[in-house]
């Protein structure tokens, strides 16, 4: 089909404002009055704060206030609560007495300008007893071990699964393990939070770059003690998040200052903040039994896993079980056992991570499947073929399908387009006793496109035709800053044929949006995008059906292109919108304001198959890495905007190198100091280490989603690192299975590997 905006590559909507400098991010806020914060964090990991001595800060002019546990409410909550009626952990509060992690929030300082509140910050003297302290899962749960809460160091979650008993299935056993580490997001806008409170009318308004607003009001009205109804959050754009602003972590805190002092507050931290205090991503160890028949069929699983979630347990059970959920999404498996704990140490906290435990179950499953084939000597792509999933497969969890899910399509055409065999072929070939070892690898997933069936999942927007022709769109969007506006856009503006710049968009903001899930679960193009594109027609219905009145016909006569309403048999009978706009709102049997709500909900989750091929080069003296060509194969239903896909695909890649070649927050085994808390020792892939990468968009067309499309921001980062760790292995024949692959790791692999074929 010919569509005028769908399937074309445009800007994303604030493209120029970005290039220009001229969009306003929160941290360039400035409200008349506004004090800033600056964060008192703890310095040491473990103990209990006996004294805060504030008078020298508070003697500096310019400062107004300094808040603290002991000034400031003590109600426990999680930060990773986003609806009141979430059933999760409350163990942190505002500031802590009872420190947990270097880096905890122990008070805070409240002044005129950033410069005088972080010198007052380090006037202030802590009085803290330190306690024993422990850097690892097994320090933690070893009997006697220092307790962080009340209720124990270490969360289990209830024996899962399906299927008979692991130890009665029949078949070859393969155990293999998995270690991943702490590592932080690196979004390149570092956290912050405005609030500003009006104490003649009880109203507190927030502005953060956050993924839910509804979040932010439910917990700084919970907080505060104020109804939902005064407390407004305002979505600001966002300068990346990959999850790291999905918490509630800043706003609460420049809530509280705003309404103690009935000044605007400004709270925003700087890289090392923001590593320390906010949220990184769970290191994980994992063991994973399988059974395979003799055809190399997967029979069985018996997988194990241990978090560590940090100085508190926020969203870590939830990550647990949502793991476990993706376990039967990719391969047919009868039989899985899953076992999972979630242990608190003496760390900073592990949080949301792109993928929400897709990454991690892939990592887990696609190391394995990659081992097996090295068992088993046969090729990687074959095993994965023989046991995965057909498209309408039933989910073995929850007993849902899983829609017309792609696998088998992403393998074949992506090692299609990568050449896998010839390049396995050469791989195979070459001298090993070379300097310069080249390997392939691959893996394959799936991931979600929305709550449902897990939970209920809905979209609310309302829509309005403007006098002069132009349109109003209103829902509760969270744009990342990769696009989604600019792709909800085009959907309006194919439905209601008028340019994408002629319509308004804006984001979240509870006072104008109905209750929303937020930005989660890769939701937004599947369900907001559905929700979207009914409400267009809605509008249009309504448009054509003053129309018909206007023009003396039946509204089934009339179509639309371009801002005019003709009629078919007769095109030279036709209105501009404004006319018909104008008639409905000034003439008798007009009906008036051409406006419609709408509220959509999903009734299926198709998931987005993807598979990525990946080559790299090791050098054998140095242990650098380099990727030399990289093919992502996606089933995304259908793209809406396909450059805003690949730009996706670019990020997830990036993302990937990183945590499998060199990023790792490096904690003190006996201090607990973060030993690499800035981007001066924190290392990142660059855009100089990319390769060619040819991205593969599979558009067979989801039924229910608009256009046909499906999700790819979260999906594109779940199969990036077991791939090029297989990549790897393959190099240098070895089966690496912690990350990072440090060069002085891949080094010590290779003096082994050779040792060994020398003896």
């Amino acid at each position: 089909m010919n569509y005028q905006y769908i399937g074309k590559s445009t800007p994303v909507n604030n493209s120029r404002a970005k290039a220009s400098g001229l969009l306003r991010y929160a941290g360039d806020m400035k409200l008349p009055n506004m004090l800033h914060m600056k964060l008192v964090l703890s310095p040491v990991a473990h103990g209990i704060v006996k004294a805060i001595d504030s008078s020298a800060a508070l003697a500096m002019p310019g400062v107004a206030a300094v808040l603290s546990f002991e000034n400031t409410v003590d109600t426990k909550y999680n930060r990773g609560r986003v609806r009141i009626s979430e059933d999760v952990m409350d163990q942190e509060t505002l500031f802590s007495r009872h420190v947990r992690f270097v880096g905890d929030r122990v008070a805070a300082v409240l002044a005129d300008s950033p410069e005088i509140a972080a010198a007052a910050a380090e006037a202030i003297q802590l009085e803290i007893e330190e306690l024993p302290a422990v850097f690892t899962v097994e320090a933690a749960k070893r009997e006697g071990a220092p307790q962080l809460h009340e209720d124990g160091n270490t969360v289990t979650l209830p024996e899962c699964g399906f299927g008979g008993r692991y130890a009665d299935v029949q078949g070859e056993e393969f155990i293999h393990r998995s270690q991943t580490q702490r590592v932080s997001h690196i979004a390149m806008e570092t956290h912050c939070a405005v609030a500003d409170y009006n104490p003649g009318t009880d109203r507190m308004t927030v502005w953060s770059p956050t993924q839910s607003t509804f979040g932010v009001r439910s917990c700084v009205a919970a907080l505060l003690g104020m109804p939902m109804s005064h407390v407004r959050a305002i979505k600001t754009p966002m300068g990346g998040s990959f999850g790291c602003k999905q918490e509630i972590i800043l706003e609460p805190l420049a809530a509280v200052g705003a309404k103690m002092t009935g000044r605007p507050v400004k709270l925003q931290l700087d890289r090392r903040e923001t590593i320390l205090c906010t949220v990184l991503r769970h290191p994980i160890k994992s063991e994973i039994r399988a059974k395979f028949d003799k055809g190399h069929i997967l029979k069985a699983l018996d997988l194990t896993a241990e978090l560590d979630a940090g100085g508190y347990q926020g969203v870590s059970p939830d990550y647990m079980g949502s793991m476990f959920k993706k376990l039967s999404w990719v391969y047919g498996v009868e039989d899985v056992a899953y076992h999972a704990t979630s242990t608190c140490t003496n760390t900073p906290m592990s949080g949301s991570y792109r993928g929400w435990g897709g990454p991690e179950t892939a990592f887990i499953m696609e190391n394995m499947m990659n081992a097996a084939a090295q068992k088993f000597r046969c090729d990687p792509l074959e095993l994965r073929l023989k046991n995965i999933l057909p498209p309408d497969a039933i989910s073995k969890i929850g007993n849902f399908p899983l829609g017309d899910v792609r696998l088998e399509d992403v393998l074949r055409l992506g090692s299609e387009r990568f050449r896998w065999s010839e390049r396995r072929a050469a791989a195979q070939a070459q001298d090993r006793s070379s300097r310069y070892l080249k390997g392939v690898g691959l893996a394959v997933s799936t991931h979600t496109s929305g709550y449902y069936p897990r939970r209920l999942d809905w979209c609310t927007v309302t829509a309005k035709f403007e006098e002069d022709g132009s349109a109003s769109f209103n829902c509760n969007i969270h744009d990342h800053g990769c696009g989604t506006v600019a792709a909800l856009k085009n959907i309006a503006a194919e439905e209601l044929s008028i340019p994408p710049d002629s319509i308004d968009f804006p984001e979240g903001d509870t006072a104008y949006n109905a209750l929303d899930n937020g930005c989660y679960t890769s939701r937004t193009i599947y369900v907001t995008g559905r929700a979207v594109l009914e409400t267009a027609q809605k509008l249009k219905s309504l448009l054509l059906e003053n129309a018909a009145r206007l023009m003396v016909c039946s509204a089934g006569d009339l179509a639309c292109q371009n801002g005019e309403i003709f009629v078919t048999a007769d095109p030279s009978r036709r209105k501009t919108y404004r006319d018909v706009i104008c008639y409905a709102a000034d003439q008798c049997g007009g009906s008036g304001a051409i406006f419609v709500s709408h509220t959509y909900q999903p009734s299926s989750n198709p998931g987005p198959a993807a598979a990525h091929f990946a080559e790299v080069e090791v050098d054998t003296l140095t242990g650098l890495c380099r990727l030399t060509t990289y093919t992502a194969a996606h089933d995304v239903g259908k793209a809406i905007n396909p450059e805003l896909c690949r730009g996706q695909v670019g990020s997830a890649l990036q993302q990937g190198m990183g945590l499998v070649f060199c990023e790792h927050v490096k904690i003190d085994p006996k201090t607990g100091q973060p030993l690499n808390a800035t981007l001066q020792r924190y290392h990142v892939a660059r855009a100089c280490d990319f390769p060619h990468i040819e991205t593969v968009l599979v558009e067979n067309g989801s039924p229910e989603g608009p256009y046909g499309a499906k999700s790819i921001g979260e999906s594109c980062f779940v199969p990036v690192a077991p791939a090029l760790l297989a990549a790897v292995n393959d190099a240098l024949q070895t089966d690496l299975t912690t990350l990072p692959l440090t060069p002085e790791k891949l080094i010590r692999a290779v003096q082994e590997k050779r040792k060994e074929a020398s003896l």
